[in-house]
């Protein structure tokens, strides 16, 4: 067994960062990572050719797959739980969509019990990962490790798409990470020099202290050791071996909004019968762990374009040959960038306090499901409600701890959000119908102009409602007489010493965008809480 100051439990988004900032500042770090530090000769690509994401999202070797439970608003349907399976966690195999939230979302946190996280708490460390590459603003970072662009959008629909929130009223924003949170704009991309610039190349890239950090891939944490009340390391298996590893200060979860929970759980810190289920032995009674659980429900209306002139051209075998091999020598050319380069954060009407539906734009018929475009020449618009008010849960399936958790969204559970994804749908058809999409459009792929009452809208939402894979908030920050809050505005768990956590389970309210930069400010703030005692 080796000792160290701090473990960090899972190499995403959020711990990486943390990791990463805790190493920098000469503490000795262990951070364990389930997945591998990174690909192959043969499939590196995958994380890092921006345009080559949907290959990481059915990739099992970095990919965790889940499968969710049945979901009873949407016909019993399994919803898939892509999961990021190396180091980096899921910000190296997303969509590389970067979003900040709306400001009043800080608001509904600390209204939650997030005390201290208000958005000018918070901006500092939003500032701090990034290096912002567009119109310079005092509320952007310049010199982060994160890079964030601006994409070409060098296809006729970026702009056409654009042009169509201006014809439906809506305004035009030239940073939705900046002053203007809200309208039509360019949906930023977290790249550095045509790679991915997911938090395993940026901090260590960037940040990182190989000194002081040590990192441990493939190895898988079974449980916390607890002994007198108090966090003192880990055990995990790793290539089939139980290891342990003793922390001197602290350790930090940061397995995500599935695992950590998980995590908690096995080692008999959740809800009373969730471990009596399981033969769990109880350290820490806390019923929140596992609940909360929040997710974006989307839909993917497509449209067939009139013209053959969408990306799709380039998956011509030849093609894609010359793409990949550009894209090697040089970084550049159509592989660098994710070709979701459009974005709206609209209000579902006047009475919402920030945006609430977006929309996600792509030149290409993109099918969700299966990761990967149609070989149609058309476009795909990603609408839903970013606000929601339903919630599921994450559950142990046994005490082994290598079986997957059971996860259910629970989309659709209520009124307001089945009225918010209709909503969502409408203000879809609306600015699809405006003049600048109607001079390109051909027909409506999906669901098809024949789809036009509520209860046929009803139908289809039914059936093709998806996650948008942003789950939050099944440890939740929020006040000591809050029977469902996991951990504190500090980020300690209650009534565990030295133990913290620090991912997007702590979200106690769902973010109003894509929630990776949130995550990423997770893991830079909780450096800070962890580095003050």
């Amino acid at each position: 067994m080796e000792n160290f100051e701090y473990i960090v439990v899972g190499g995403g988004s959020a711990g990486m960062a943390l990791a990463a900032r805790l190493s920098a500042a000469k503490k000795k770090t262990l951070l364990l990572e389930a997945g591998r530090k990174k690909g192959n000769l043969f499939n590196f690509w995958h994380v890092d050719m921006p345009a080559a994401y949907g290959y990481a999202f059915l990739n099992p070797a970095i990919n965790w797959k889940y499968e969710g439970e049945p979901e009873p608003h949407l016909n019993g349907r399994r919803m898939y739980q892509p999961r990021g399976k190396v180091l980096g966690g899921s910000s190296a195999i997303n969509g590389m969509g970067y979003l900040r939230p709306h400001p009043k979302v800080f608001d509904a946190w600390v209204g939650a019990g997030a005390k201290g996280w208000g958005f000018d708490e918070v901006l500092p460390y939003f500032k701090r990962l990034e290096t912002w590459h567009g119109t310079p603003s005092d509320l952007r970072g310049t010199d982060g490790p994160v890079h964030v662009v601006k994409g070409p959008m060098e296809c006729d629909y970026y702009p056409a798409f654009l042009e169509a929130g201006q014809q439906a009223g809506f305004a035009l924003s030239d940073d939705l990470n900046g002053d203007a949170p809200e309208g039509f704009g360019h949906f930023q991309m977290n790249i550095e020099n045509g790679t991915r610039a997911s938090t395993a190349h940026a901090y260590q890239k960037h940040v990182a202290d190989t000194a002081h950090l040590t990192i441990i891939d493939h190895a898988q944490v079974t449980r916390v050791v607890i002994k007198n009340g108090a966090a003192t390391g880990v055990e995990y298996i790793r290539n089939g071996k139980a290891h342990s590893a003793q922390a001197e200060a602290e350790v930090i979860l940061s397995g995500g909004a599935f695992n950590t929970p998980q995590i908690l759980m096995l080692s008999g810190i959740g809800p009373e019968d969730e471990l009596a289920q399981h033969g769990i032995t109880p350290a820490q009674i806390l019923n929140g762990v596992g609940q909360n659980l929040q997710d974006h429900p989307i839909l993917y209306p497509k449209y067939l374009s009139k013209r053959k002139d969408s990306p799709i051209r380039y998956q011509r075998l030849d093609r894609k040959g010359l793409v990949g091999l550009r894209w090697l020598l040089t970084r550049s050319g159509p592989g660098a960038t994710n070709y979701m380069e459009g974005a709206a954060l609209l209000r579902a009407d006047e009475t919402s306090p920030y945006p609430d539906i977006e929309f996600q734009f792509c030149p290409l018929v993109i099918d969700h499901a299966e990761g990967g475009a149609l070989m149609t020449h058309g476009w795909s618009n990603s609408c839903g409600p970013v606000a929601v008010e339903g919630t599921g849960w994450v559950k142990l399936r046994s005490a082994d701890p290598l079986a997957a958790p059971r996860i259910l969204c629970n989309f659709l559970s209520t009124d307001y959000d089945t009225n918010m994804m209709h909503r969502a749908f409408e203000l879809n058809r609306e600015v699809m119908n405006q003049p600048a999409m109607r001079a390109l459009m051909a027909d409506e792929i999906e669901p098809g102009f024949q789809v036009k009452s509520r209860a046929d809208v009803q139908a289809y939402i039914e059936e093709n409602v998806a996650g948008d894979y942003h789950p939050v908030g099944t440890c939740k920050i929020g006040a000591s007489d809050d029977p469902m809050a996991v951990v504190d505005s500090d980020l300690r768990v209650y009534g565990v010493d030295r133990l913290r956590v620090a991912d997007a389970s702590v979200m106690p309210v769902i973010t109003n965008a894509n929630t990776n930069s949130t995550s990423i400010m997770i893991g830079e703030r909780a450096a800070d809480l962890v580095l003050e005692g």
